[in-house]
């Protein structure tokens, strides 16, 4: 059983104001009392009281109260990371026992070998599916965790990011393309390419390769067939 957080023992939430502390700690103080209990429950009311006062006494201080969230915080990643340590050895055992598992009887029951193959694929799809899952959400926990500790993560590319940004690129230089044959639009962007002499010369020097590079293409694609 998970132990009680100082906020859990206080009956505030994690997000209370330091009003909302002290007002419930005066009334579980009073609740809680010693002196109020009977004689059966004065043990109890005295280990509670004790509780409440530690609880007390570092969330009612702004600096050991944010030093207890970072804590309670770096706790939490903790036990994510070794949640998803677990689903992954998991994962992995669940598929290598799959692997090493026999099939009886299939030369007398070739529907069966049919529909056994098909519902194994599908497994194999969704473990796969899933293991794919609990990497990346492993790998997103584990950066956010490092990122709590001051530690600079660079942002890591995968296939999929680098589709997105050609993507992006294309549909960019369409808009663009577009505008240049749009009489108003076209005339500005006319306007801006003079007034800028930077801008002019970036876009002359990325005309001038792209036009290397097509016309050395042509020349070559010509050799080719003459």
């Amino acid at each position: 059983m998970e132990k009680q957080t100082l906020y859990e023992i206080l009956e505030v939430s994690e997000n209370a104001s330091p009003e909302i502390i002290e007002k419930a700690y005066k009334v579980l103080a009073k609740k809680y009392h010693p002196d109020l209990q009977d004689i059966s429950e004065k043990q109890k009311a005295e280990e509670k009281m004790k509780k409440i006062n530690e609880a007390y006494d570092i969330l009612g201080n702004e600096n050991t109260r944010k030093k207890y969230d970072d804590e309670l915080k770096q706790k939490r990643q903790k036990e994510k990371i070794n949640y998803y340590e677990e689903q992954k050895k998991y994962t992995e055992n669940y598929n290598s026992n799959a692997q090493n598992e026999t099939q009886v009887n299939y030369d007398y029951e070739k529907d069966r070998l049919k529909f056994q193959e098909k519902l194994k694929r599908e497994e194999a799809e969704q473990r796969e599916k899933m293991q794919e899952n609990l990497n990346k959400e492993y790998e997103n926990i584990y950066y956010n965790y490092l990122r709590s500790l001051g530690y600079k993560v660079k942002h890591k590319w995968t296939k999929e990011n680098i589709v997105d940004f050609i993507i992006v690129i294309v549909i960019m230089a369409v808009i663009i393309i577009g505008l240049w044959f749009i009489p108003p639009t076209h005339n500005w962007m006319v306007n801006f390419y003079e007034n800028n002499p930077i801008l002019k010369t970036i876009i002359d020097i990325i005309i001038g390769i792209v036009t290397g590079i097509f016309t050395g293409v042509w020349k070559f694609i010509t050799q080719l067939f003459t």
